[in-house]
């Protein structure tokens, strides 16, 4: 071959080097671009609505969330109860908003600094996070770490990141508050009925014992207790009243399918709640250890008639030719209060909920927990003494 020839194949070889390594340079600058501009997971913001089921791996075990039909979220490790659709929202929002602040490293052994270890990795503290549509379609995944620290070693709001499959480790901008454990994801709130509208609160014990607190009407502030014994008077005037916050502020620590546990050996007390309006709560508690279980139903019975409710005196200021205003009523209509039982028993019933112990208190109220003995009136004072509260001149 002459050598111009040979000169020639060389200048050619070296030109498509050239070009290649020259295409290399500008598609590893064009990732190193795109992740500059934080575009950690691309297209995600544009496919937010499609997120479907999100899954959360960590070495303690795995969470997933998932979209149901109505468009809600529910835990599909408890069997698809609610979650706070609100968290689940703001932790997609977060996740597709992540901007890349800085390149840490890619080195493998110091994943574990940033909190980027595998989460089958011995001592692994990240989250893979794995968001999917409808079909099973992956539409994202992400490696989360460790929180930054700012100033003061308080939280940056910065986060540690590394894209599954990549080695470099990424400073992003956001946090997506992913919660730690799947219980608590759970939207907690069992019910709420206001101490307000309740009418009457009976607890019946098991050994027959029935503490039974009753007031005749909404205005009046103090429910009174039935059957005091001889002897005793109540703690204070409000005690009886304190069963009334049992269904205010009940949350749950966890919850199962109605048939996990069984409710007909071992109860404990049952429990009725009746409002003014016509709504019935019936709980059942029992005892597991240290875990206890509650039941609800939701019924409406017509309560009973208060009386007439007398019409408003007129102001001696109005102008009589006027028709009067409307009166403005808080009271449910019958129809209402059945709809908002039926709707609760649709719910509750298929559930056993773990109520915390001090939920569990205003379920198995005794007498003895709402008395005390009769204080003994004061002796009279002896003859020729003067009364304890009179001075001498």
């Amino acid at each position: 071959m002459k050598q111009k020839t040979l000169f020639l194949l060389l200048a050619a070889t070296v030109l498509v080097g050239g070009l290649a390594a020259l295409r290399y340079a500008r598609d590893e600058a064009a990732v190193a671009s795109s992740t500059s501009k934080g575009e950690l997971l691309p297209g995600l913001i544009q496919s937010i609505n499609d997120v479907a089921s999100i899954t959360l791996q960590r070495k303690d075990g795995t969470t997933t969330l998932l979209r149901t039909d109505s468009g809600a979220w529910g835990l599909a490790e408890k069997d698809g109860y609610e979650v706070e659709s609100e968290a689940v929202k703001q932790a997609l929002i977060a996740l597709a908003q992540m901007t890349a602040l800085e390149q840490k490293t890619d080195d493998p052994e110091r994943y574990s600094k940033l909190g980027l270890q595998d989460p089958e990795a011995e001592g692994s503290t990240s989250t893979l996070v794995t968001l999917k549509d409808k079909s099973g379609k992956e539409l994202a995944q992400l490696l989360v770490g460790k929180q930054s620290e700012g100033k003061g070693g308080m939280p940056s709001g910065n986060t540690y990141v590394r894209r599954a499959g990549e080695k470099a480790c990424w400073l992003a901008k956001g946090n997506p508050a992913l919660k730690e454990k799947a219980t608590d994801w759970l939207q907690k709130k069992v019910v709420e009925i206001k101490r307000d509208r309740l009418r009457s609160i009976e607890v019946r014990h098991p050994d027959g014992e029935v503490v039974h607190v009753e007031r005749a009407k909404p205005e009046d502030d103090n429910f009174e207790l039935a059957g005091i014994p001889e002897g005793q008077e109540l703690s204070y005037p409000g005690a009886p009243g304190s069963l009334g916050s049992a269904l205010e502020y009940l949350n749950l620590e966890d919850v199962l399918p109605a048939d996990k546990v069984d409710f007909s050996q071992g109860a404990g007390p049952t429990s009725e709640f009746r409002t003014f309006d016509g709504l019935k709560i019936t709980v059942r508690v029992k005892e597991d250890g240290e875990k206890c279980y509650a039941r609800f139903e939701a019924a409406y019975e017509a309560p009973p008639q208060i009386g007439p409710t007398p019409p408003p005196a007129p102001d001696a200021g109005a102008d009589p030719s006027k028709p009067p205003e409307p009166q403005d009523t808080a009271a449910k209509k019958p129809e209402e209060v059945q709809k908002e039982a039926d709707e609760l028993q649709a719910r509750l019933s298929k559930w056993v909920y773990q109520i915390p112990a001090y939920n569990k208190a205003n379920f198995t109220k005794h007498m003895k927990d709402l008395l005390k003995a009769k204080t003994p009136p004061a002796a009279p004072p002896a003859e020729g003494e003067k009364p304890p509260d009179e001075k001498p001149h």
